[in-house]
């Protein structure tokens, strides 16, 4: 009985052993054959930039004549690769000689199909290509991209309805541009640089029609893009009974001295955001008249309106020779110390 046992164990391990090497040689044989592959790969894309990269640079100086090497199905997603990295650092007649070569590829109906690849890499060199391209049978599509949930995707799709075409893809945009929290206002605004006068327009057309969400996105995007504003709306939203998140924003676009009354009313406001805003206003805006009201709120209990009053009045240009000094002297605890915290600053930059 235990021979027999045993003669089992022996099998099973036997068996085992057999599976255990087969699956070791398996293993070896995918990683040559992973290994084979990339070399394969790493030598056809060298080939292929040993082909395009000198036509590339050639085009990127000048038109170019004559033919052109062949241009494979499979090897498109590589060429608009290298054709975009190049293309994102030219401008210019540079992008417009890089353009035509595309044309002549077809690249702009190839971008087109990419479009609607299930792979999200391809579709994105897709949308990177055509805003390029300038390609205006692409707004279409582009605008449904730029509607989709992916923030990315969406972002550059919006990019390249700019690069189209800055004032109509600004006023195609601008209901997403305010509605949108995921597309971050910085990046908005980078985009959004080369179409700043539509921009302005369509901002002072609807901001008083806005609901507040809509209306703050608006106007931090103002204030990202340094835009003035009609004087008839800042007056209404410089108004005490606004939200305070709507009064600071508005208080970033202030450029002219006409608002300062308003701004010195806002200096006492409730909300210390507000108070913080409207004195970094007084400070690019104010009279010396003004001093005395940015020194009383170096007493106040919010320690962010201190630290702004005090470095209003530090770089303030409105005081006079040694006025600093006696505010320092006279001052009391809380003012005397945040005084000496922002001047040490200064010091030390």
């Amino acid at each position: 009985m235990f021979s027999t046992r045993s003669d089992i164990f022996l099998e099973s391990a036997l068996v085992l052993a057999a599976g255990v090497a087969l699956l070791t040689l398996l293993l070896l044989g995918l990683i040559v054959a992973l290994r084979w592959r990339r070399a394969h790969e790493l030598r056809r894309m060298r080939s292929f930039e040993k082909r395009w990269r000198p036509v590339l640079m050639a085009a990127s100086m000048g038109p170019v004549d004559g033919a052109l090497p062949a241009l494979a199905g499979r090897e498109q997603f590589a060429f608009l690769k290298l054709w975009n990295y190049l293309h994102e650092s030219l401008h210019g007649e540079a992008s417009q000689h890089l353009n035509a070569l595309a044309r002549r590829l077809k690249c702009h109906e190839a971008a087109r199909r990419m479009l609607d690849a299930r792979d999200r890499a391809t579709r994105l060199l897709a949308i990177l290509t055509l805003g390029h391209l300038r390609d205006d049978a692409a707004r279409h599509a582009l605008r449904s991209a730029a509607a989709r949930p992916d923030t990315v995707l969406s972002l550059l799709a919006a990019r390249a309805l700019i690069q189209i075409d800055a004032a109509g893809g600004a006023e195609t945009l601008f209901p997403l541009v305010v509605s949108r929290r995921d597309w971050d206002i910085a990046r908005l605004s980078r985009i959004l640089a080369p179409a700043r006068e539509a921009c302005r327009t369509l901002i002072s057309e609807s901001i008083m029609r806005l609901g507040q969400p809509a209306r703050m996105r608006a106007l931090e995007l103002a204030a990202a893009l340094r835009l003035d504003l009609p004087s008839r709306h800042l007056v209404l939203l410089l108004r005490p009974g606004e939200p305070p998140e709507a009064i600071a924003a508005s208080l970033r676009l202030v450029r002219h001295p006409q608002h300062v009354p308003a701004m010195r009313a806002l200096l006492g406001h409730a909300d210390w955001r507000v108070r913080c805003e409207s004195i970094a206003a007084i400070a690019r805006l104010g009279e010396p008249a003004d001093v005395r009201s940015l020194a009383r709120l170096l007493q106040d209990e919010q320690w962010w309106v201190r630290y702004g009053a005090a470095q209003a009045l530090v770089d303030s240009p409105l005081l006079r020779p040694g006025e600093l000094e006696e505010l320092c002297a006279t001052a009391g605890p809380e003012a005397k110390g945040i005084l000496s915290h922002v001047i040490a600053e200064r010091s030390l930059a």
